[in-house]
């Protein structure tokens, strides 16, 4: 019984640390409020207005499936990123958020709550490897708070919910392997691995699949009897993973498969590839991978930066720890426990096929990676850093488990040149940092001090249980100084500034469901490209990283020369930061901005007949005829009293889903036929006399 509540109070004492040392590394974004993960691009344009759209939606009573204020409408669930059933989502948006939106602070205080999921996710895995406390304390912070996850978290928090998730997927396959062979934890797993799928983004769940399938693979290996019983326990044991990941994420998986079919996806550049082409070769292996030049990230984390925050600094000690436990074990495999061998063998593995996969076209791991399917659609080898990442956490913890072994590996053979060489170090480190410290920041210089000093002190230390709590504390130190990737709130890009209410907005709204908007900018940064998810606005574009495929070919022809393309559009007003000419009525302008009329423009929806007309005489003509009743994401009502049998135009998306009722009779929608333009929008046809309207938004899986 005492031994049970001893073991209850460290494991108390424990978690509290965890939550305070979160709750330090992360003070400027959660107590001061002066530090945002919402700053950088695709969170400002794409993370904060998704979540704002959601929190509307919800608080209005519906699940926001189909979004009609960007591209001209567009299926907002089969676009991963959104991550509108995400439960983690769904319940903040609720408790946080309100009919006008969500706040940017508790939206931070979500990507809060996921780093403490990951911190407490890794400190666990750790411990089912058998890691004391503080090592795994170390690796929980190490794999948290650096390289891949702490830099992502200001880049894409869908890709880094999905991440923050991953340690708590592999800790279910690894507790079956070292505990209890029982199949629900292999059933828990794939339950987070379709979490992170439905957190927004593919790509966790990927390297998930492929850190679990490789330790799957190693103990089947290991524990095998023959090569069938290996094959058909491998098979069986990540195809229950893949089943329970499918059936949590089949809503998600369903939408997505569908819009994916019909979609143009980006690879960066400017480039776009259409639905099940490969991301071509070229871009595969040479875009966003870890150039040679950026390996002096690992020596500081804001020095030779890799793209798109693949970020490699994972602190100065844990380096260090890793590259001597590294070189001790393989040199002296037999100094550590049998569980801990293995396990060494397991990590080394993972890190070897991340540092192939990573490093792109400095090797030829990636064509084999390009010739897998599915693999060869993520598009990002820097992304293969997660599997140094977690695996240099782990070893991190290792060398912390056996730093006594080190301790006597490294001053006992050879002691004196070792010492010298040490010492010799420790010099030049000071020199360097006092003589350099105007050049250098101590970001940079106190962490390699630090680590010297570690190295320095540890001959000395005579109780090997202070070695890891040493360690854990210059790791913490590193952390401080070098914190994850948020931003400071006082700048224009803040979303609170950024997306603040002026009087062109005011206008705008007033506009819903009538005419949509576009921009026309020099500065492009001052684009509010997602206007439309944060308020009742209807813009041309959005931004995201995919587009319907009938929307692009339809807007592609919109050149200069053809300002009809707008017009179909419905188009009425530009937003803009130029004087435009006498083609366009100037009407206001706020923040840096101007707000302009067209001259032109089709009505939002029209009689086939009057296709040449102005807008003006049309919405003239068909002013007591065509009445909008109501108007919002999944649903539309018109009265429409038809003098003559012709068919009715919507300047909206044609797309799978959408249903029309005629006076509570379902009809046909037909793609409307408009000079030689690629068919995009909806049509119907109507007889004489008067017709009650409806457009219903219905689809599978949609239970709300």
């Amino acid at each position: 019984m005492l031994k049970s509540i001893d073991k209850s109070s460290v494991q108390f004492w424990t978690y509290l640390f965890l939550v305070c040392a979160a709750a330090i590394l992360l003070y400027p974004v959660i107590f001061a409020n002066e530090y945002s993960f919402f700053i950088k691009q695709d969170n400002l344009h794409q993370a904060y207005p998704a979540m704002n759209k959601l929190a509307i939606a919800l608080h209005k009573g519906y699940l926001p499936v189909w979004d009609a204020n960007t591209y001209g409408g567009k299926n907002f669930s089969g676009d991963l990123i959104p991550g509108i059933f995400y439960p983690l989502n769904v319940i903040w948006c609720l408790l946080f958020g309100t009919a006008k939106g969500i706040d940017t602070y508790y939206l931070d205080l979500l990507v809060a709550l996921h780093y403490l999921i990951c911190l407490l996710g890794m400190y666990k895995l750790a411990r089912v490897f058998q890691l004391p406390t503080v090592a795994a304390i170390a690796s929980a912070l190490i794999f948290t708070f650096t390289s891949a996850v702490g830099a992502r978290a200001a880049g894409q928090t869908c890709i880094f919910y999905g991440l923050a998730l991953l340690p708590w997927a592999i800790y279910f396959i690894t507790k079956y392997y070292l505990e209890r062979r029982y199949k629900i934890y292999l059933v828990f797993s794939g339950l987070i691995a379709g979490l992170e799928i439905l957190a927004g983004h593919m790509q966790p769940f990927f390297h998930t699949i492929l850190i679990g399938g490789i330790i799957i693979l190693f103990y089947e290996y290991l524990g095998r009897k023959d090569w069938k019983s290996f094959f058909l326990s491998t098979v069986v044991n990540v195809s229950i993973v893949l089943l329970f990941a499918i059936l949590i994420a089949l809503p998600q998986i369903y939408y997505a498969s569908e819009y994916m079919s019909r979609c143009y996806r980006t690879v960066s550049g400017g480039v776009f590839i259409g639905p099940g082409q490969k991301v071509p070769l070229f871009i595969y292996a040479h875009w966003f991978i870890i150039e040679l030049s950026n390996l002096g990230n690992f020596f500081g984390q804001k020095y030779a930066q890799p793209n798109d925050d693949n970020i490699l600094y994972m602190g100065i000690l844990p380096l260090f720890l890793v590259v001597v436990y590294l070189v001790y074990y393989w040199s002296r495999p037999k100094k550590a426990n049998s569980v801990h061998a293995t396990f060494t063998k397991l990590l080394t593995m993972i890190l070897v096929i991340g540092v192939l996969s990573s490093l792109g076209y400095v090797t030829l791991f990636y064509l084999v990676l390009y010739n897998i399917p599915f693999v060869n659609l993520v598009r990002q080898l820097g992304r293969y850093i997660i599997l140094i990442s977690f695996s240099a956490s782990l070893l991190t913890g290792l060398a912390i488990t056996h730093a006594p072994a080190l301790k006597e590996w490294l001053f006992q053979s050879r002691l004196k040149i070792r010492f010298y060489g040490l010492c010799a170090l420790i010099i030049l480190s000071f020199l360097w940092v006092l003589i350099a410290q105007n050049y250098i920041p101590p970001a940079v210089s106190f962490p390699f001090l630090l680590a010297f000093l570690f190295f320095l002190i540890l001959p000395t230390i005579k109780r090997p249980q202070y070695l890891p709590i040493i360690a854990v504390a210059v790791i913490f130190i590193d952390l401080l100084l070098n914190p994850v990737a948020y931003l400071p709130t006082r700048t224009g890009f803040y979303p609170d500034y950024f997306y603040g209410r002026n009087r062109i907005i005011d206008s705008l709204e007033a506009t819903y469901g009538k005419y949509r908007v576009m921009f026309d900018m020099n500065n492009y940064s001052l684009v509010r490209r997602n206007l439309g998810d944060i308020y009742s606005i209807q813009t041309k574009w959005g931004y995201g990283a995919t587009v319907n495929m009938p929307y692009a070919s339809f807007t592609d022809m919109n050149q200069t020369s053809n300002p009809e393309v707008n017009d179909l559009l419905n188009i009425r007003y530009v937003i803009t930061d130029k004087k435009l000419d006498s083609n366009f009525i100037y009407k206001d302008s706020a923040q840096q901005v101007r707000l302009y009329e067209r001259e032109n423009w089709y009505p939002r929806c029209y009689w086939k007949r009057q296709l040449g007309q102005k807008g003006e005489k049309i919405e003239k003509e068909n002013e007591a005829t065509i009445q909008q009743l109501a108007y919002s994401d999944l649903y539309e009502k018109i009265a429409v009293e038809c003098l003559t049998s012709d068919t009715l135009i919507f300047s909206e998306n044609y797309y799978p889903g959408w249903e029309c009722y005629d006076n509570g009779k379902r009809i046909a929608i037909y793609r409307a036929t408009i000079k030689n333009y690629p068919p995009l929008f909806r049509s119907i046809v109507l007889d004489k006399g008067r017709h009650l309207i409806e457009f219903k938004y219905k689809k599978a899986f949609y239970w709300f």
